[in-house]
Order: structure tokens, then C-alpha cells, then sequence
């Protein structure tokens, strides 16, 4: 990327440039000019430019194989790749076994997709390069897309050798280690790189994310601390430390440190949000939904937030605004299980009985197999007095969860009800078996059958030695 100071040197050849293209008549430019100019209007995203500059180039400096190469690149950036393939064929021309040649190649396999070609290329390159560390990245890159990461590591780790304040490098490097489970290297390599650039913030950030990975939260609100002592806008860095503070159960800590990064950033919706899920977490209800509500004030995207706040709503009774909450957390993930199937219940509380029989039908539609979909789908069904529907519901839900002892204990408390003893006991053992401990609650929704004498038989016999 152009420095500022780089900018200001490069103002007058663009404003010539410009000026030269109003007036529709072609200046001189040298080879540098040119390759000044084109750079920079790739890099403002601009390719169309960048390509009209190169053409222009070609034109006034037709043997110089950067050109043509620079025209190769545009292009693939911009998906032409029929066009970069003739633009390569002109460079074999003037330069068979060139440097340009290789780097194009690469950049060409590397955009189909073709990493092994790729990295191929750009090692031809490595010899004839003025600067190989340029292409260390490059292959990296590649290794990293093909699942190579221990490959990735050695260049990534050369590349930071040779710029020791890349982040990008140390960021992928820590994304590495992070694929590959090693967890312990990862901590090691971070703990060498401080060593030898303890002002390092990145490198601490990065370690503390290791540590807290292996739930080692001390060490990593520790590192935290110092990435922000070296750098106290490191948003990132405050976000991570409130995230170990929630972890700790330090909920007030954590919601003090959300705060912080407001001083630079401002309030997101995601912080309020983030703050919210502490307050609700201290049991502070109010306090939570108050941030929710700014959450969502703030960004209108925020599904999490949304949901959250339906169940504060539903909680309280509120189903109108429980309902256009839920709505809206639904809408914003329309394939979010949880939200659909708290839309049902939602639904079903608000005495919105065929809306919530929909959202039931379409959960299972979609192949949510979950046992509760099941049980709460078939009560709402025998509210509705949809007995037979509501037993075949129960049925399939028991068929496709066999080891869901509530399936088996709501399936045989129906059975019972409708004194289909035989079958009921059949799977009231199975549940017993499943999970005996969970008849308190089978007893707690069917309490008559405290007295059954086959229910009480079938305890018995679960109890004995």
C-alpha cells in the first residue's frame, strides 16, 4: 500500500495523467511513472484504470515485460482469465524463462484454484527474484488454502524473519498453529517472539488467545493486560480480556472492559450486547434488557440481541413484543433452530396456536429431529384435540431418538392415559432404563400414575439389585 508520504510524491504524475486523459492526447511517461501510476489505481480498486494505464505503457515501452506482467495480474483480479492466458503468451514471447513469467503463471493457478501449480510457479520465481521475501507470503498463501500448514509455518515464519512488524504474518502464523492443534508450539512461538520484541502487542494478544484456548485464563488476561499496556486501542485486545473475565465468572470486570473500548471505538451493537449477556448473567434482567434494547437500536442485524430479548419478553408475559422479537431474530437467521423452535413455544404461549403448529410442522419438515420439537409439537396437538396426530407424532419422534428417555416416558404416559398398558409399559422400562432418575419428572407431568400398580411394579423391579 502507498505510504502518505508516497502519495504526495505520486499527486503530480496522476494529476498529469488525469489532465492528459480530459484532454484526449497522449504524454510521456517513463517506465517508473507508469508502474507508479498503475499501482496506484489498483490498489484504490480501480482495475479498470490500472488496466488502461498498463496498455498505455505497453504501448510507449513495448520490451519491458513488466508491463505485460502487471497486465496479467489486473486481469486475473478481475476474473479475465481468458484474456490474462493471451496476455502470458506475449510474455513467453519476450521472456521464456523470466521472472515475470513465473510470478503471472502463479497468480493464474492460484486463482483457478490450482495451489499445486501455484507454488511451483512461484518457487521458479524464488531465484530471479530481487527480493524472495516477496514471495514467501505468496506460497504461504497457498500452502495455507491447500490445508499444508506446516509448510505454510516455515514461510510464514521466514517472512516474519525479514519483516519482524508484519502482522498479517503473525496472524496467520497464530491461525496455523491454531488448525493444526498445536496449541503448546503455538504458546512456545509466541513466547520467543515476545522475548525478543517484549512491545510486541499482536504477539501478545496472540498468546493470550492460545492460553485461553487451553483454559489456562489467568495467564491469558495476563497477556491481555499487556498487549493493552503497550497499546490501549487495541479493541480486539479489550474484547478478548472481557470474553476471559465473562469466562471467570467475572461479570462485572468483563462489563467494565466492554466499556473501555468504547473510548475508542464508541459503542457497538455488539459490545452493548456483549454487555447485556453479562447483566443477565448476574441475574439482572432489567439491566440486561436495557442493553439489548441499545444493541438492537444500534444495529438493526444483530439477531442474537433480538432473540435475547424475546426471552426477557416471554419471561414477563409480554408476548406482542416477545412475538416481533422472535419475529425479527427469525427473520435475521431464518435457518437458526433454536430461534424456530422458541417461535413455536413463543407462538404456542401467546395463544397463537396455528402459527405455532406451522412453525412446528416446518421444523420437522426440515429435518429437526430434536426430541423437545417432538413432545411440544404433540401437546399442542392434544390442546387442539389432534389425539391420533399427536400419538403418530410421538411415535416417529421416538422412532428417530430411541435413546431419548423423555421421548420414551412422554410416550408412555400418553399410552397409559389412554390405557394402553401393555404397550405403555413397554416403553415406560425403556425409559427407565434410558435414565431412571427422569420418572421424577414423568411423575411431576403425570402425577396419577404415582398409583398405577404397573408403574410401581416397574420401579420396583428398576430399583432392586
Amino acid at each position: 500500500m502507498f505510504e502518505e508520504e508516497d502519495l504526495k510524491d505520486l499527486t503530480p504524475t496522476v494529476n498529469r495523467y488525469e489532465k492528459m486523459l480530459k484532454d484526449k492526447k497522449e504524454l510521456f511517461f517513463d517506465v517508473e511513472q507508469f508502474e507508479s501510476l498503475s499501482d496506484y489505481y489498483y490498489e484504490s480498486g480501480r482495475v479498470k484504470m490500472a488496466l488502461r494505464v498498463v496498455e498505455m505503457a505497453y504501448r510507449q515501452h513495448p520490451y519491458h515485460a513488466g508491463f505485460t506482467a502487471k497486465k496479467v495480474q489486473y486481469l486475473t483480479a478481475n476474473n479475465q482469465i481468458k484474456e490474462a492466458e493471451k496476455e502470458i503468451q506475449k510474455l513467453e514471447a519476450l521472456s521464456p524463462n523470466g521472472y515475470e513469467l513465473f510470478m503471472s503463471r502463479a497468480g493464474l493457478h492460484s486463482r483457478r484454484g490450482n495451489q499445486e501449480k501455484a507454488i511451483e510457479f512461484y518457487k521458479k520465481a524464488l531465484p530471479l527474484a530481487d527480493f524472495a521475501e516477496d514471495i514467501w507470503p505468496l506460497i504461504a498463501v497457498e500452502y495455507q488454502i491447500s490445508g499444508s500448514y506446516e509448510k505454510a509455518l516455515f514461510y510464514l515464519k521466514k517472512t516474519l524473519g525479514a519483516f519482524p512488524d508484519d502482522e498479517i504474518s503473525v496472524y496467520n502464523i497464530a491461525l496455523c498453529y491454531d488448525l493444526l492443534g498445536q496449541t503448546e508450539e503455538g504458546i512456545q512461538f509466541f513466547s520467543d517472539l515476545i522475548e525478543t520484541n517484549p512491545y510486541s502487542e499482536i504477539g501478545w494478544y496472540h498468546l493470550g488467545i492460545l492460553h485461553a484456548k487451553k483454559r489456562e485464563y489467568h495467564e491469558a488476561q495476563r497477556a491481555y493486560d499487556y498487549a493493552l499496556l503497550i497499546d490501549d486501542s487495541f479493541i480486539a485486545a479489550y474484547y478478548e480480556k472481557a470474553r476471559v473475565l465473562e469466562k471467570t465468572f467475572q461479570y462485572q470486570e468483563a462489563i467494565e472492559t466492554y466499556q473501555m473500548s468504547f473510548e475508542m471505538e464508541g459503542p457497538t451493537g455488539f459490545s452493548y450486547y456483549k454487555i447485556g449477556a453479562c447483566y443477565l448473567k448476574m441475574h439482572k434482567s432489567q439491566k440486561a434488557r436495557s442493553f439489548f434494547t441499545k444493541a438492537v437500536h444500534e444495529d438493526k442485524e444483530l439477531d442474537e440481541a433480538f432473540f435475547e430479548l424475546a426471552l426477557i419478553n416471554d419471561e414477563h408475559k409480554e408476548y406482542n413484543q416477545a412475538l416481533y422479537n422472535i419475529n425479527k431474530a427469525v427473520e435475521l437467521d431464518p435457518d437458526n433452530w433454536e430461534y424456530l423452535f422458541t417461535s413455536a413455544e413463543i407462538h404456542k404461549r401467546a395463544g397463537r396456536l396455528n402459527e405455532a403448529e406451522e412453525i412446528y410442522k416446518s421444523l420437522i419438515e426440515k429435518g429437526y429431529a430434536d426430541p423437545d420439537v417432538f413432545i411440544d409439537y404433540a401437546e399442542l396437538l392434544f390442546d387442539l384435540c389432534e389425539f391420533e396426530d399427536g400419538m403418530e407424532l410421538l411415535y416417529k419422534g421416538v422412532e428417530l431418538n430411541p435413546d431419548s428417555a423423555d421421548m420414551q416416558y412422554r410416550l408412555s404416559g400418553y399410552l397409559y392415559t389412554l390405557t394402553e398398558s401393555d404397550e405403555a409399559n413397554i416403553y415406560f422400562k425403556k425409559a427407565l432404563h434410558l435414565d431412571p432418575d427422569r420418572r421424577v419428572h414423568f411423575f411431576q407431568l403425570f402425577p396419577k400414575l404415582r398409583d398405577n400398580s404397573e408403574v410401581k411394579d416397574l420401579v420396583a423391579k428398576m430399583s432392586k439389585p
